[in-house]
């Protein structure tokens, strides 16, 4: 096995990628936010 990544061909199927891991790092801001504020989002919520 190779450890380096395969090359992505379908730009589709790299833009729901990269979508996804920016979503992945805003929930765990999110749920970071909220450990240590016990605000979802402070100011509003």
């Amino acid at each position: 096995m190779s450890s380096t990544p395969q090359p992505i061909s379908n730009p589709w199927k790299q833009g729901e990628q990269t979508n996804g891991r920016l979503a992945m790092i805003g929930f765990f801001a999110l749920i970071h936010n909220y450990a240590l504020t016990g605000w979802v989002i402070p100011g509003i919520f």
